[in-house]
């Protein structure tokens, strides 16, 4: 690469390379092996923000470097503070795209929730994101710029893909990010603190478990017989309960981890006795825990009051099941679970790339990603 001032955009993003994928580059520039783990080093667990940060690289290389290639995926554009301390980040992209991740402190901990695409298409009729459509995916660089824009705020200790976008349906990103968050000569998170959440998307949960991604898994269930889920979630009808459940087992199976399913209640939709009765049955069959999450208003539903909610968890409990209530973090600053979505953007049309094998995205005869939910109203179910 020649040392000549290149233009931002014919410079080589490095942000997302793996540490043998570095060595590659960095042979090419005349850089001994041993270079690669000190820029991979400089990039995630030192958070340098310039090549003229990694003082241990000679002078030659880090100017051939900042001549040749970037570190800069993304840029912090705006920030919300919610009352409760929680932290709206709104983070533009190079090309003008435009996604949103959550700081949520706690006192012994602080999770970021991030994201994996811009928008979604999985229709998930509760869910704000999902009236965006699907512009594109981020790639592995965009994604850990989040993580590292959130630790300039304040420190990170939990990450859970569960902002914008099906992270099944970026896989391939989303992993190799997870890789670049969990290595301990890289961000630094462990396996543990990391938490990757589905829709359902059956290929990704077994590739996950087939590769042994260093990651939880979380699905979003919602709703525990199919009439009732494939309207909330429509990629049910391509991958029904039973189908999912069996997924979860050979995750649980292969990693010896238990899987969380997330179980968003709506008033007088999916809240009722019979409800948590089935969903008990679900959860003892794939040996999962439960996080109850009463809904964000967000697209027209309305959480069930806080007695039922408890009422719902005792419920659960009583059948044998590990149920916790996750209560709404954000909400006044629009960042709880569901709430996510950024205006404007160019929007693909797209074909969205689903690295999962055999994942399919709903795609409409034109073309065009299909945006979620109509709008119509989910009948109450007794």
């Amino acid at each position: 690469m020649s040392t000549h001032a290149a233009s931002s955009e014919s410079r080589i993003p490095v942000k997302g390379l793996l540490p043998a994928e570095l060595e590659n580059l960095l042979a090419a520039e005349g850089a001994p092996r041993y270079a690669a783990g000190q820029v991979f080093s400089w990039l995630y667990a030192k958070k340098a923000e310039s090549f003229e940060k990694m003082t241990d690289l000679n002078r030659a290389l880090r100017a051939r470097l900042t001549a040749g290639y970037t570190m800069k995926e993304a840029a912090l554009v705006g920030e919300q503070a919610g009352t409760d301390g929680t932290r709206k980040l709104l983070i533009r992209l190079n090309d003008g795209e435009r996604v949103e991740s959550v700081i949520i402190p706690d006192e012994k901990r602080s999770t970021l929730c991030l994201s994996s695409q811009c928008g979604c298409v999985r229709g998930c009729a509760f869910c704000a994101t999902a009236t965006m459509g699907l512009h594109r995916n981020l790639t592995a660089g965009e994604i850990v710029e989040q993580a590292l824009i959130a630790a300039r705020i304040m420190p990170v200790t939990n990450a859970v893909f569960m902002g914008m976008g099906e992270p099944m349906d970026n896989f391939d990103a989303v992993m190799r990010a997870v890789q670049i968050l969990t290595s301990q000569k890289g961000f630094g998170l462990g396996a543990r603190h990391v938490t990757v959440s589905t829709v359902g998307v059956v290929p990704g949960i077994l590739r996950m478990a087939r590769e042994r991604i260093p990651a939880g898994l979380t699905v979003s269930l919602t709703a525990p017989d199919d009439e009732l889920r494939s309207t909330l979630i429509p990629a049910n009808r391509t991958w029904p309960i039973a189908q999912v459940m069996e997924a979860c087992r050979k995750w649980s199976d292969t990693m010896e981890r238990d899987v969380t399913l997330a179980y968003v209640l709506m008033a007088g939709v999916n809240d009722s006795p019979r409800h948590s009765m089935a969903l008990a049955k679900l959860a003892r069959k794939a040996r999962a825990k439960v996080n109850l999450i009463p809904c964000n208003p967000a697209r027209g539903f309305l959480p069930p009051p806080d007695t039922r909610v408890y009422e719902f968890q005792t419920e659960l409990k009583a059948s044998g099941v590990l149920a916790l209530y996750r209560r709404a973090r954000g909400g006044d600053i629009a960042a709880a679970c569901g709430q996510l979505v950024v205006s404007g953007g160019h929007r693909t049309g797209l074909k969205a790339e689903i690295s999962a094998a055999g994942g399919k995205t709903p795609v409409a005869a034109n073309g065009k990603s299909r945006t979620a939910g109509s709008g119509k109203k989910v009948k109450a179910r007794a």
